[in-house]
C-alpha cells in the first residue's frame, strides 16, 4: 500500500484522521480554513514536502525486505530524487523554503543526506523483528460519551508494524526533526493511542493488551543521526483517546474555531487568512 493511495480508501467515509484531530487541538482556526472553509493554501512548506518523500522511500524499503525484493541504497535514493522533484513540481502552493534548506537544491541533497544516515542504520531497528505491514491503513468507528459506536470513523495509516519473537506487535511512525524528541512528549504522544484504538478495533490488538510503540527520528542536523525512542500505550490510553476524539467532535459540531498562536505558525499555510478573519 503506497503513502499516496492508502488514504483515498477513506475519502468517500465520514471520517476523522490523526492529522484532523492533531490540527485541531494545536490550532481550530486552521482546522476550520482546512477542512471546513476549504480554503486551498497559500504556501506548502518544504518541510512537509521532504517528509512525504522520505516516508515514501521508507515504505519502498521496508516493503522490499518484506517481499524479499529488497532495493539497494542507490536505487532508493534515486526513487527518492525522483519523488521529490515530483512532489516540488505539483505542489498546491508556492513553496516556503526553510533557513537550513533553502532552495530546491539544498532541500534534495538534505533529503538525500537523511535518507542515507536512515539506510547506514537501519538494520539495529529490525534485528529479531518480523515486519508484519507496511503503510496499513485501518478505520474503526469512533464512540460517543455513552461508548457506542457512531457513524464517523476513525481512519489512520501505520507507517510499519514489526512483530517480535514472543509475537507482540511494535507499532512505527517516521519523523525528521531538527530538534531532539524527549521521552516525557513521546509518552504523551497522541498518535500511538491512535494507532492502538485502530490496531484493536481491527483484531490486532486484544482488548487487554499493551502496544509497544517506536518513534524512528532522524534528526535534521549537519550530520544527520537516527534516533530510537520507545513507549507504550495501554487500554486506558485507548480509552483516553476515544474520549478526547468525542470532545473534538463535538466542539467540531459547535463551530468552536480558535486561533492557537504559536511555533506553528512560521510555517502556518493560512497565514494571510488568519490575519484577515
Amino acid at each position: 500500500m503506497t503513502t499516496n493511495l492508502a488514504p483515498k480508501l477513506f475519502q468517500h467515509t465520514l471520517h476523522l484522521s490523526f492529522s484532523q484531530l492533531n490540527t485541531y487541538l494545536t490550532c481550530s482556526q486552521r482546522y476550520y480554513f482546512r477542512y471546513v472553509a476549504g480554503l486551498p493554501p497559500e504556501t506548502v512548506a518544504s518541510a512537509l514536502l521532504l517528509g512525504s518523500g522520505l516516508h515514501a522511500a521508507l515504505a519502498r524499503f521496508y516493503e522490499g525486505i518484506r517481499t524479499g525484493q529488497a532495493e539497494n541504497p542507490c536505487d532508493l535514493l534515486a526513487f527518492f530524487r525522483d519523488d521529490l522533484v515530483r512532489r516540488l513540481a505539483i505542489a498546491s502552493a508556492p513553496v516556503q523554503y526553510s533557513a537550513d534548506a533553502p532552495t530546491a537544491q539544498d532541500l534534495m541533497e538534505q533529503g538525500q543526506q537523511l535518507l542515507t544516515t536512515f539506510l547506514n542504520d537501519a538494520s539495529p531497528g529490525l534485528a529479531g523483528l518480523e515486519i508484519v505491514s507496511v503503510e496499513l491503513p485501518l478505520s474503526v468507528p469512533l464512540v460517543d460519551a455513552q461508548g457506542l459506536p457512531m457513524d464517523i470513523q476513525l481512519v489512520g495509516v501505520i507507517d510499519l508494524l514489526l512483530r517480535d519473537p514472543n509475537g507482540n506487535l511494535i507499532a512505527v511512525d517516521h519523523k525528521t526533526s531538527k530538534t531532539a524528541f524527549n521521552q516525557a512528549g513521546v509518552d504523551r504522544d497522541l498518535q500511538f493511542s491512535a494507532y492502538a484504538v485502530l490496531l484493536a478495533g481491527n483484531g490486532y490488538l486484544s482488548p487487554e493488551a499493551e502496544l509497544t510503540c517506536r518513534f524512528d527520528v532522524i534528526r535534521k542536523l549537519k550530520a544527520p543521526k537516527l534516533e530510537r525512542l520507545m513507549t507504550r500505550r495501554t487500554p486506558e490510553d485507548q480509552t483516553r483517546f476515544r474520549s478526547l476524539a468525542h470532545r473534538v467532535l463535538q466542539a467540531i459540531d459547535r463551530e468552536v474555531y480558535l486561533p492557537g498562536p504559536g511555533w506553528q505558525c512560521a510555517a502556518c499555510p493560512y497565514a494571510e487568512a488568519c490575519r484577515t478573519h
